[in-house]
């Protein structure tokens, strides 16, 4: 088997495990809180807390990388991830739920979140630089299967062996795909060096790196603000469809699943589009212009907006909140000094954790101001003026 493809392959498995990881504790919440008797709505707290995490290993995560190896540093995550699982599956009394949540999260934020970083590194040593935004892309379609999977799986397992068995039984999947990874060491971390050592100051070091040079300033403010947008399209929009326009939580969820199902192929229609047609700096330029246009039609919904018109607005969002990824990660790999590939993305990708954190409350403050209509459209603003910024400066 050509090794581009066992790297593929391998790595969207890898993409896939870490996603379903880090959702499927949030799409059990209900169950668990219904057990031990607390507030589901607590998943926020885990939702931010993992947010911290993710922006902290983005930073920082290069130096592991670098060590150890991408493969071995996907290892270590997947490790970690069954670790807090299996904790949370462990989780016997309501008064044990901030110390065991708190640990668990930790857990699964650093398992899941080298996954990325980790996974550009090998890709990018094996794609051509012509075909990367596709292969990166390809990878990438591991996130969407993950949150379908943590949805159409995970809930009927939950109902039918219950979430503590559903989520210890995503533990030792977690566990088997490092167990699997290892015969792939060999090729996939000879470029490690074992020599490098692990430092406070990596995360700065990251994070200066990305700002100092023009390029990659352009991909951090990029992921700020897709990562915020794609945050608060997953986490608010069926509640803003069943509190607002009064769908059923069924219908609301249709929509919304649907829309997520449509970034499958599109994240590989994007990919062979930065690799054949235009460059991946002008997609991301169109892709950030339909982003704003169609998150602001979010805000002028009503009750004389047809389903069809709706879903369609939806669809849009999805072709472009959900489906950025690859094409954004293969320039930030492009852009990193050679053989920096995983510590460069994990920087990049450092912004788009923050734009996950702040963008909540620039969301908040537009309910605040006007509700859901506002809200929606105050996000829209930030990502046009990126999409306008991306279009004009071309260096």
């Amino acid at each position: 088997m050509p090794v581009l493809l066992l790297a593929i392959i391998a790595m969207l498995v890898q993409q896939t495990v870490a996603t379903t990881a880090k959702v499927g504790v949030p799409a059990l919440f209900p169950a668990i809180a219904n057990e031990l008797h607390f507030d589901p709505n607590l998943v926020l707290v885990y939702t931010w807390f993992y947010a911290v995490c993710s922006l902290a290993v983005m930073a920082g995560c290069g130096g592991a990388i670098r060590r150890f190896g991408a493969l071995r540093t996907s290892q270590f995550g997947c490790v970690l991830m069954a670790l807090g699982l299996a904790g949370v599956a462990c989780l016997a009394k309501a008064w044990l739920l901030v110390p065991v949540i708190s640990v668990a999260v930790m857990m699964i934020g650093v398992g899941s979140t080298v996954a990325t970083p980790a996974s550009s590194q090998i890709l990018a040593t094996y794609s051509p630089s012509k075909w990367a935004p596709l292969v990166f892309s390809i990878k990438q379609t591991g996130v969407p299967a993950g949150v379908a999977i943590s949805g159409l799986i995970l809930a009927p397992l939950a109902v039918a062996y219950g979430w503590r068995g559903t989520t210890f039984g995503l533990a030792i999947l977690c566990a088997s795909i490092a167990v699997l990874l290892q015969p792939l060491r060999a090729e996939f971390d000879r470029d490690r060096d074992p020599a490098a050592r692990l430092h406070l100051a990596d995360f700065i070091t990251s994070v200066r790196d990305v700002l100092d040079q023009f390029e990659r300033r352009a991909m951090a403010m990029a992921a700020f603000t897709f990562v915020g947008m794609q945050s608060i399209y997953t986490n608010f929009t069926i509640t803003y469809l069943y509190n607002d326009l009064h769908y059923s939580h069924e219908a609301a969820g249709q929509v919304f699943g649907l829309a997520v199902m449509l970034a499958v192929p599109a994240r590989v229609f994007w990919g062979w589009v930065g690799s054949t047609m235009i460059s991946p700096r002008t997609l991301l330029a169109i892709l950030a212009a339909i982003m704003a246009g169609s998150t602001a039609l979010m805000g002028v919904f009503d009750e004389h907006w047809s389903h069809a018109a709706i879903l369609a607005v939806n669809c849009a969002i999805s072709l472009s909140v959900l489906s950025w990824h690859g094409v954004l990660l293969s320039e930030a790999a492009r852009l990193a000094p050679a053989g920096e590939a995983g510590r460069m993305t994990g920087g990049v990708l450092a912004f788009g954790s923050a734009g996950q954190l702040l963008y909540p409350m620039l969301f908040g403050a537009g309910l605040w101001i006007g509700g859901y209509g506002a809200a929606f459209i105050i996000i829209s603003l930030p990502v046009a003026g990126v999409g306008a910024f991306l279009a004009l400066n071309r260096r």
